[in-house]
């Protein structure tokens, strides 16, 4: 096929001959529609036509359309037969040896393995997330009341690969009773072998929870991929709980920052110690980000940062330096993660 080429052509871009309006008051003739060309454009349609099996018909214009879609049919029985599309059950089974998963098929298989639950162990260790707590703050809601406490229902991500909801688990699970002057720990696990979440409220003077007497604030309470440290519970002699909610989420980060200079509240060395409040579920991991270049002469050089008294509620830190008049560098910026 070529394009129209008869007399009175026109460049409609690019050499591309092209038809022109006729102007008999400007003398302009019309483009020469030539027999040849109209040959060519009824014998290309006509091959498609006829390819596709469809007997020419004056009555029925939308043959070139039909055709169309017969071709590429055929095409796709083709494709199909070669590499036929697996069915939900075979996706879902991993039988999937020269097929095809369409979207809808994928989208079956992802949401039957959400809801079977549990997932490879083998594969878990490559998902090695933090899990996170939905709601506003990541905290759980825990409402105490005398001689208990009470979980309130929320969502959250397990190892940033399946969304667990507690409300699958009645009141009676979510509410634990209390003994007077006691030390707790709420906790929520999760089994990978069974996909089933389980909360509890460990004793921190059961030899079965804490069987060589750590502190409260041992690291090796601190929440894990599969066990997420949610409060600690404390009660006095009257067994009336009170309850610190901790943080829970994949990526836990925080700043401790001075804008301004401040005079030291020691005359003779020249420092600045603050207590910084975390809560969260694992102790934080604290650096010395930022700092700036003296101000004035009247400011010091930082000397030094130091940390203490580093727990999953809070740390203290001693910024220090050394001037004249003691005063603290600005700015400073400290990091916190974990």
């Amino acid at each position: 096929m070529d394009r129209i080429n008869g007399a009175g052509t026109t460049d409609i871009g690019g050499g591309r001959r092209g038809f022109r309006d006729e102007n008999l008051g400007a003398g302009v003739e019309g483009t020469e529609v030539t027999a040849l060309w109209a040959n060519m454009i009824q014998e290309e349609i006509m091959k498609v036509c006829t390819e596709a099996g469809l007997a020419p018909s004056e009555a029925d214009w939308t043959q070139l359309y039909q055709a169309i879609n017969i071709l590429l049919d055929a095409l796709f029985a083709d494709v199909e037969a070669a590499f036929p599309y697996a069915t939900t059950p075979e996706a879902i089974a991993g039988v999937l040896l020269n097929k095809i998963i369409n979207p809808k098929t994928l989208a079956d298989v992802l949401a039957a393995r959400f809801a079977a639950g549990p997932l490879d162990a083998s594969i878990a260790t490559y998902l090695n997330v933090y899990p996170t707590v939905l709601t506003a703050d990541n905290k759980a809601i825990v409402t105490p009341s005398a001689g208990q406490v009470v979980v309130t229902p929320f969502k959250w991500i397990w190892r940033q690969f399946k969304t667990n909801d507690l409300s699958v688990l009645n009141l009676a699970a979510r509410t634990f009773a209390t003994a007077a002057s006691k030390t707790y720990h709420l906790r929520l696990a999760y089994d990978v072998n069974t996909g089933v979440q389980t909360l509890s409220l460990k004793d921190l003077s059961s030899a079965g929870y804490n069987p060589t007497a750590l502190a409260e604030g041992n690291v090796a309470f601190d929440g894990g991929y599969d066990d997420m440290l949610l409060a600690r519970v404390t009660t006095d002699a009257g067994n009336v709980p009170t309850v610190k909610a901790l943080r829970n989420a994949s990526r836990l980060t925080g700043s401790a920052q001075r804008t301004t200079p401040i005079f030291g509240s020691s005359g003779a060395t020249g420092w600045f110690a603050d207590t910084i409040t975390l809560d969260w579920s694992r102790q934080a991991l604290v650096s010395l980000d930022t700092t700036g270049s003296n101000v004035t002469s009247e400011y010091d050089s930082l000397q030094g940062i130091g940390i203490n008294n580093r727990t999953r509620y809070s740390f203290e830190y001693l910024i220090s330096g050394t001037s004249p008049t003691y005063y603290i560098t600005c700015p400073y910026l400290i990091g916190i993660s974990a």
